[in-house]
């Protein structure tokens, strides 16, 4: 009787997760949020003088601020409603049975140190979904007391829509100066996630194999399928 020895090969296929749409919105993101604290450290501290008292320098920071901002707003609005309503939204509501497994906790910390792998159940694993989350719940806080600040400056126009559901919100918080430093912490918020983000998005892609470092550029990921070879 012949002998069969069995050999076990790994390939991977590919999951398209992430939409045109979600992409698009991630990198609109990326480059407003940049936009949004190089103008704001400015805003915050003018380092630059102006060349003669016609430039208005410190308006024009003031104004491309003000344009990443309304961005940033628009962009979240939508990401949230794709979240939910997507065509794709179950992949990435699915996460959710992730975060609320013990199990699934402790097998992604498991794989930080090397140990085994996490099946996820949706696109995110359980500390990735609360991190993103956690991004935009500062979104949403940078997006309210930014517009508490604008409405404070702009009287006229979408200033004066705003101007009074902003100024019970200001009132809650305890005045502008507290709706500043909240707002400025967010911004900190973001430059910390930034460059963590990198990182454990290229350490994945190289632990894991997975197409984790492109796929926002082809909304594809990929995963293993294990196949026995006789």
């Amino acid at each position: 009787m012949e002998n069969k020895e069995q050999q076990e090969s790994v390939t991977y296929y590919p999951e398209f997760v992430y939409s045109w749409a979600n992409r698009l919105l991630h990198w609109i993101r990326a480059v407003v949020i940049t936009g949004l604290s190089v103008t704001g450290f400015y805003i915050a501290d003018p380092f630059l003088s102006p060349g003669n008292t016609e430039d208005l320098l410190f308006a024009q920071w003031g104004a491309w601020h003000d344009i990443f901002g309304s961005v940033l707003i628009s962009a979240g609005v939508l990401r949230i409603y794709l979240f939910f309503f997507g065509k794709n939204h179950e992949k990435e509501t699915r996460s959710i049975k992730d975060v609320l497994s013990i199990k699934s906790w402790i097998t992604q910390l498991k794989s930080y140190f090397f140990v085994g792998e996490l099946q996820k159940k949706g696109i995110y694993g359980p500390l990735q979904f609360v991190t993103y989350m956690a991004i935009m719940a500062l979104v949403i806080v940078a997006s309210l007391t930014g517009l508490m600040l604008y409405a404070n400056v702009y009287h006229l126009g979408f200033g004066a829509l705003i101007a009074e559901p902003m100024s019970v919100m200001t009132s809650w918080l305890g005045g502008l100066a507290n709706v500043r430093l909240i707002h400025h912490i967010t911004m900190w918020g973001f430059l910390i996630f930034i460059p963590i983000h990198i990182y454990l998005v290229i350490w994945s892609a190289i632990r894991y194999k997975h197409g984790a470092l492109d796929v926002m550029f082809t909304g594809y990921d990929y995963h293993k399928k294990k196949k026995k070879e006789i």
